[in-house]
């Protein structure tokens, strides 16, 4: 046997040489070679996954950009919002509750400010709520860039508006500037709207695309292990940078493999299948990522289009839809119509049962719309209770009325809400293509305006657009803006008094306070034209205050007599209604107990129990209640017992049919018979011959009104017809 120190020196030499040597420079060459791959790829991998993080990152903060200022359109290109802003001496409240609150609360708009055509700050909100208009200071030096661009962009053709990244106070934000008011009657006014890109936005953005540790850094260099990307506006100002603890795919195969290469070295087969194992697995977990970075872009697309409630189109993809379809029609020479739809008793039923109530009603309404439609057709939501369908390929005008009628016929079927049945109605405006226009524009215009017809003519109906309509919808926008100017400047509007008589006709018991109208280019105008459209506009709710505050001067002058008032349905159900009363009068200095405010049956349909509630509290206050119109609603009878009333007022139509329809005396007996009974004051409206005047006396009735007796007068006018008179 030999041991080693037995061998010959020439065999360690020729082993070392020919074996050890080559193995040696083979497991040198294999490990380096290994060794720089793992390397090479570590940092491949981890530089891929940092750019492939910082795309993620510019498309969200891009996509935020598009959308804020998308956002701040969607408000700026209200055509309200423009007129509001042009009047004198706007009301900051109205701004405040839909433009300040409504962009925080919709939106999350943080900072909003609107300037003047001068450059002056008008109003400035902050998280929705009003701030003083110093607090632009904060903002002024850091959004100059783009507000001189915008001044300079004024004097060319330019866009309505812009958006950017900006950096203000050390934070990072997103701002958009538009102009208020389309391009063709743009206001001058601009509505900036700021939303910073904080640790909410971050974490949202961070837990939607898997980015560990997204924060904002300013200028500072990004903290150790962690990599920065520096935010840059379109002007090439910078808004920051922000940090992150990037993914090291690379990284993480290399402490993996450490422990192997000894085994590498050693077992090169082994190696290989592991690496290749390893790399399989790294390649897996890769393509897992893109597969879920794919999924949300897909879910995010979808949300872009749809309806997050009801899943049907939203009022972006309706306009693309409906641009299609225009231009099919006009390719194709066929017919389109787009038809727009209101639920009626839609905010009674969400009040009443709640809003998740109301979005399950929604939601069984577009399924039951969605079964009436062709493949062709499209229906979306474009707002709370608002939706819209699309028609294409219409050979006759009939099929669009056959499926309005359908519309109608199916909503009219019952809804179950919390275990009860409901119902309502639903009203449809349609604008048909090309005989209405082939704009999408002017063809949304078209139908809403019919829309606006079909509501105003009873609901429950569909109706097309006619060019009368819109003649009729400028008529009616004219006479709104007039009586908003009368009203602010006092200037044609008059309240006058019509008497309210003993059953003799001799004695004056009080005065039915009536609003008159002596417009300066029409003449006048009857309130059956201009009180629905102050009710439209909301302005009935000023003139019902003025109105009360006449009547109580008036009654303070002739504190026996009692001035009767009428409330207006919107009045009635308006927010704070009987402290707001009680508070003029109060401030007026009037007794309560001489003022009688007249509401009709049609205030008490829409929530009994609230009405009875406001009732009560209005006679709690002195006020006395007088049931106006009675007996032509159809539940009169049941009123009089639920609800606690001091009088009725039997409507002119009974008292006009006296003499001349069968049976009117005995409807006029029963109805005052049916009053007294029941303890109630019975007034008869509408008397205009001595005979009506015998007839209601014999009847039993209490008082009587009608211009028999005197047409309404101007106050400065009852001292003389009280000395004409024996007054109460």
């Amino acid at each position: 046997m030999f041991n080693k120190d037995q061998l010959p020196e020439s065999f360690r030499r020729e082993f070392v040489q020919e074996v050890i040597f080559p193995l040696a420079a083979v497991l040198l060459i294999t490990w380096c070679a290994a060794s720089f791959s793992l390397l090479w790829t570590a940092k491949h991998n981890n530089s891929e996954a940092i750019v492939q993080q910082e795309n993620i990152i510019k498309t969200a903060f891009s996509q935020s950009m598009t959308e804020h200022l998308r956002q701040l359109h969607s408000l700026a290109n209200w055509p309200p919002f423009g007129q509001y802003l042009q009047q004198p001496n706007f009301d900051r409240r109205w701004l405040d509750d839909n433009v300040g609150r409504w962009l925080y609360e919709m939106f999350g708009h943080q900072e909003i400010f609107i300037v003047d055509p001068t450059g002056q700050i008008v109003i400035s909100w902050q998280n929705g709520q009003r701030v003083d208009n110093q607090h632009w200071h904060r903002f002024e030096e850091a959004l100059a860039p783009w507000l001189l661009r915008q001044d300079r962009s004024h004097g060319g053709h330019s866009v309505q508006g812009t958006a950017d990244f900006a950096q203000v106070d050390g934070r990072a934000t997103v701002v958009a500037i538009s102009d208020i008011g389309r391009v063709e009657n743009n206001s001058g006014f601009r509505l900036i709207g700021v939303k910073y890109l904080d640790d909410g936005f971050l974490n949202a953005l961070a837990q939607h695309s898997l980015i560990n540790g997204l924060h904002y850094i300013g200028e500072r260099p990004a903290p150790a292990e962690q990599v920065r990307f520096h935010l840059i506006s379109r002007l090439g100002l910078s808004a920051g940078y922000f940090a992150w603890r990037p993914e090291q795919p690379g990284s993480q195969m290399m402490n993996t493999l450490m422990p192997l290469i000894g085994t590498v070295l050693l077992v090169t087969t082994l190696v290989c299948m592991v690496m290749m194992y390893r790399l399989w697995r790294l390649r897996l977990r890769l393509a897992q990522s893109m597969l879920r970075l794919g999924a949300s872009e897909a879910q995010a697309q979808h949300l872009a289009f749809h309806d997050v409630l009801t899943g049907l189109p939203n009022r972006a993809l309706i306009d693309e839809r409906l641009i299609q379809a225009l231009a099919r029609a006009s390719r194709n020479r066929t017919q389109a119509a787009l038809l727009l739809l209101d639920l009626d008793r839609f905010k009674n039923i969400n009040d009443t049962y709640g809003h998740h109530a109301g979005d399950d009603l929604i939601i069984e309404v577009s399924h039951r719309l969605s079964t009436l439609l062709r493949d062709i057709d499209t229906v979306g939501r474009i707002g709370g209770d608002e939706f819209v369908i699309v028609m294409e390929e219409i050979q006759d005008i009939s099929e669009v009325n056959a499926l309005c009628q359908g519309i109608i016929d199916a909503l009219a079927e019952p809804f179950t809400l919390l275990g009860s049945e409901t119902w309502i109605g639903v009203s449809i405006g349609i604008a048909v293509a090309p005989q209405d226009g082939l704009d999408r524009q002017e063809l949304m215009r078209k139908a809403d305006i019919a829309l606006y017809e079909a509501k105003n003519e009873g609901r429950a109906q569909y109706r097309h657009f006619a060019r009368a309509m819109d003649e009729s919808v400028q008529t009616r926008q004219q006479i709104a803006a007039d009586l908003r100017q009368a009203l602010q400047q006092k200037q044609g509007l008059e309240v006058w008094y019509q008497p309210l008589m003993d059953v003799d006709g001799e004695r004056i018991l009080g005065f039915e306070a009536l609003l008159r109208w002596q417009h300066a280019q029409r003449g006048f105008i009857a309130p059956s034209e201009f009180i629905p459209i102050a009710e439209e506009t909301g302005l009935i709710l000023q003139i019902g205050e003025w109105v009360l505050r006449e009547a109580c001067r008036v009654s303070l002058r002739w504190p026996t007599l009692t001035i009767a008032i009428n409330v207006s349905p919107l009045q009635f159900r308006a927010v704070g209604f009987v402290q707001r009363f009680k508070e003029i009068v109060q401030m007026e200095g009037a007794d309560p107990r001489n003022l009688e405010l007249e509401i009709t049956e049609g205030v008490l349909i829409e929530d009994e129990r609230e009405a009875r509630a406001i009732i009560i509290a209005l006679r709690e206050a002195g006020f006395r209640i007088a049931l106006d119109d009675f007996g032509t609603g159809y539940s009169s009878l049941n009123y009089l017992s639920n609800f606690p009333v001091d009088k009725i007022k039997i409507d002119r139509s009974f008292t006009q049919s006296l003499g001349v329809a069968e049976n009117s005396t005995a409807i006029v007996e029963s109805v005052v018979q049916l009053g007294h009974a029941m303890g109630l004051t019975v007034t008869a409206e509408g008397v205009e011959t001595h005979g009506q005047m015998s007839a209601l006396a014999e009847a039993g009735c209490n008082q009587l009104q009608g211009y028999l007796f005197s047409q309404a007068v101007p106050s400065d006018q009852i001292a003389l017809m009280l000395e004409k008179r024996k007054a109460g």
